[in-house]
């Protein structure tokens, strides 16, 4: 007879967390054994530290452990995406290996999915004083700009550590979009969702692995996949700089003619076109960023490419493991 399919599911992209494995699997199941069916889904996003033998050894020991790992690193929505494609609870939750989205917080999330939730986000607590300012202050100014342009609203601090309801996932994982923000996606939805504070945990090995780059490519998708108002804010910057060019054209004329001894040099010249020059690579900028999103929707490439899963291990049909790098 087959196992029957469990009510929680927790989906953990790993991406070079070999040290947080294991512990992360142990505080797990020792939470989740006694709320009922559960499943810890792993997902290696191309780690090269030994994460997936870590995974490897867990799944071996526990039946309650499955895992996926990609080819190569394909970043951390896409992990979170295939996680949420893998898992089968009733409830699944999304959140990082690392400590720092706290097991502890399960229960609330539970006990809010329980009493009709079905999207239960969590936001950090940005009074928490471990938290770099400027991290802290950038969050809160991407967040409204956000919101100021896009077509959902987030509140500051806000995570992809969360619950979401099998109806939910189902939708998300109906979805064929390239580019995925999961955080403003629920969101956009529309699903009954409440909102839990936690305060972050304590990393127990390694370091972070968002580096200012992802943190950037993170925000930008955000923008791009929900909101064109960047595209309009374009044409009304072209607008206002052809009024400001116009002003210039209405000065330059009456300087000309009613004051006296006005040196007409290249200065206002090269300013004119200096704007100018800014303004058409700015608005080239965003236009080419929509269309590289454009290109990639439109060649359909898949968001991530899985190498194996706990299926294979069972089947004996698991490739070598990559050797860590030196």
């Amino acid at each position: 007879m087959a196992n029957p399919l469990p009510d929680i599911s927790v989906v953990l992209p790993a991406h070079n967390e070999a040290g947080n494995i294991a512990p992360m699997a142990a505080a797990l199941t020792a939470l989740l054994k006694p709320l009922g069916r559960f499943e810890i889904v792993f997902v290696d996003d191309g780690s090269d530290d030994g994460t997936l033998a870590a995974i490897r050894a867990a799944a071996a020991t526990d039946p309650c452990i499955r895992y996926l790992s990609f080819t190569r690193n394909f970043g951390h929505q896409a992990a979170l995406r295939a996680g949420l494609r893998h898992a089968r609870g009733r409830g699944v939750i999304v959140m990082d290996c690392d400590f720092e989205h706290p097991p502890e917080l399960i229960p609330q999330l539970l006990a809010a999915w329980h009493d009709g939730a079905r999207i239960v986000v969590t936001r950090r607590d940005d009074g928490e004083a471990d938290l770099p300012a400027v991290k802290r202050v950038t969050s809160r100014l991407y967040y409204r700009v956000l919101d100021a342009i896009g077509d959902v609203s987030i509140e500051p601090g806000s995570a992809d550590f969360m619950l979401l309801d099998r109806s939910v996932v189902d939708t998300v994982n109906g979805l064929q979009d390239q580019d995925v923000f999961l955080r403003a996606l629920v969101r956009w939805l529309g699903f009954p969702m409440t909102s839990i504070a936690f305060s972050r945990g304590a990393r127990i090995h390694g370091d972070s692995k968002y580096t200012l780059r992802r943190m950037i490519d993170l925000a930008v998708t955000g923008i791009a996949a929900h909101s064109v108002r960047p595209l309009r804010l374009a044409i009304w910057l072209a607008l206002g700089l052809a009024a400001f060019g116009l002003l210039l054209l209405v000065y330059t004329v009456f300087s000309y003619f009613f004051v006296p001894g006005t040196l007409h040099g290249w200065t206002s010249v090269m300013a004119t076109i200096a704007i100018l020059g800014a303004a058409q690579l700015l608005v080239l900028g965003i236009i080419g960023e929509y269309v590289g999103r454009i290109l990639r929707e439109a060649r359909g490439r898949p968001t991530y490419i899985v190498a194996e899963t706990e299926a294979d291990r069972e089947r004996g049909a698991v490739t070598p493991l990559k050797q860590p790098a030196e």
